[in-house]
């Protein structure tokens, strides 16, 4: 199935128009792992990308397919964290490429989904505090000025990010994209990202009422736009007649 993959192509398209550089995967030049709880004052900050002030996007996909995500990378649209100067815009594009997750059932697949999700609230590069929000696409960073003083960079975060994806069996290949442009694509990330949430509540939704009134439903121009998704409901409700 693949149900994001029109949005992640827009997404990559949409930035890769800016010109981005690329850093190969490298393990050895992951950031230091911090405490997730640090706390990183404003007296202490170098500056906050995503401030609120600024546009932030936060966006975590999956994809099957590898001309989509090749291979692990990372991959910057701006400045540099040792070129910045000041609050600015930010957004991180994290697109995982699995293997078949729905062999394993359509459940697991969706807690695959939203396991990988969450993943980004156990992540903390040491000097580098992220603050996604849980509610919103939004995702704010303090950066320390000791942690740049020390060479931190978005490579070294990106080969974290990409380090502790790894640890799930079935997660093969990771793409992060960084954005600190000024001005950026934010709105239409933005846009992309909640597209994104708004499929992954559908499939939620169905899972728990496969028998649904479809013309009721109020997640009806979700699968009436995303290829796949009717066929993937229609599976559902088959296999719940079967059961019976």
């Amino acid at each position: 199935m693949k149900l994001f993959d029109d949005l992640i192509r827009s997404g990559l398209e949409t930035v890769r128009t800016g010109g981005l550089r690329e850093f190969p995967y490298s393990p050895q030049l992951a950031a230091a792992e911090g405490d997730p709880n640090e706390l990183i004052l404003r007296r202490d900050m170098a500056f906050e990308l995503g401030e609120g002030s600024f546009p932030s996007v936060s966006l975590t996909t999956i994809t099957q397919d590898p001309e989509l995500v090749p291979g692990d990378g990372v991959y910057l649209l701006g400045p540099d964290l040792h070129e910045i100067r000041g609050d600015c815009p930010f957004a991180r594009l994290t697109i995982l490429r699995t293997d078949d997750i729905y062999e394993y059932g359509d459940q697991a697949a969706y807690n695959l989904i939203k396991s990988l999700e969450t993943q980004k609230f156990r992540i903390a590069p040491k000097g580098y505090m992220m603050r996604p929000s849980a509610m919103t696409n939004r995702e704010q960073v303090r950066v320390s000025r000791k942690a740049i003083k020390g060479g931190l960079r978005f490579q070294n975060v990106g080969n974290l990010l990409i380090r502790q994806y790894h640890k799930n069996p079935h997660v093969q290949a990771v793409a992060v994209v960084f954005l600190t442009e000024n001005p950026g694509p934010y709105e239409k990330l933005d846009t992309i990202a909640d597209q994104i949430d708004k499929i992954t509540k559908t499939l939620n939704h169905a899972l728990l009422d496969v028998s649904m009134d479809c013309k009721a439903c109020e997640w009806k121009p979700v699968c009436d736009q995303v290829e796949g998704m009717k066929a993937w409901h229609q599976k559902q409700v088959k296999q719940k007649e079967e059961k019976r």
